[in-house]
This record gives C-alpha cells, structure tokens and sequence, in this order.
C-alpha cells in the first residue's frame, strides 16, 4: 500500500515526505536522547525542528497537489471531453502527498507538545 501511494502520489514529492517522516522520527529519539544531559536551548531547538519539518512536509504535499493538478488540467484541455470517473480517479491521487503531509504535520503537532510541556516541567 505504502509503493502503491508513492508511486501515485508522485515518487518526488512522497520521497520527501517520506523523508521527513524519518527526519521527525530521529529528531524525537535526539530529543530523548539528550533530554537528560542537553542544556534546555538545545532541546528547544530539537523541538521547533520537530514541528517545522512536520509543517514542511504538509506543505511539500500541498504543493506536490497543486503542480498534478495543473499538468492534469492542461492534459485535460488538450483532451477535451474526459469522464467523471476520470476526474474523481484524478482527485483522489491528487489528494495522496497532502495526506501524508497532513498527517505527519498532525504527529509532529503532537510530538512538539508534549515535548514543550516536559521542557516546562523540568524548568518549573
């Protein structure tokens, strides 16, 4: 299922999701690693790297949606006449890099919170 979404969603923008999705993941096990011997500005950083990198990816995908449709659009000016079935098929493959995106930007939301909050803990 994850090919077949890469292969559908576009194999350059989903690669760099699926980049980013590592990136998250071992920022979030530095965060652990360091969280007892790191000076806190350290760790803050980690953590707002956390974050940016889930919104970038969200954004990635948007964009990976937006230049689709646009080569989809002219191919369909060209073409003329295209089914609905066509159009329905074409939006829901638009709609995989954003996916990805958002749901990483959701963990990564997530992740940066609860980091934040053990920051806080440990200074207070």
């Amino acid at each position: 299922m994850i090919f077949n979404h890469w292969m559908e969603g576009g194999p350059l923008f989903m690669s760099l999701i699926y980049l980013m999705w590592v990136a998250v993941i071992v920022l979030s096990f530095l965060f652990l690693a360091k969280r007892a011997k790191a000076e806190n500005r350290s760790l803050v950083r980690l953590n707002e790297g956390i974050l940016f990198t889930g919104s970038l990816a969200f954004l990635i995908g948007v964009l990976g949606q937006v230049l689709g449709v646009f080569e989809a659009l002219s191919v369909i000016q060209v073409m003329g006449d295209v089914s609905a079935e066509m159009m329905a098929g074409g939006l829901r493959v638009s709609f995989i890099a954003p996916f990805y995106g958002f749901v990483l930007f959701i963990l990564s939301g997530i992740v940066w919170f609860i980091f934040r909050n053990l920051l806080k803990n440990e200074e207070g």
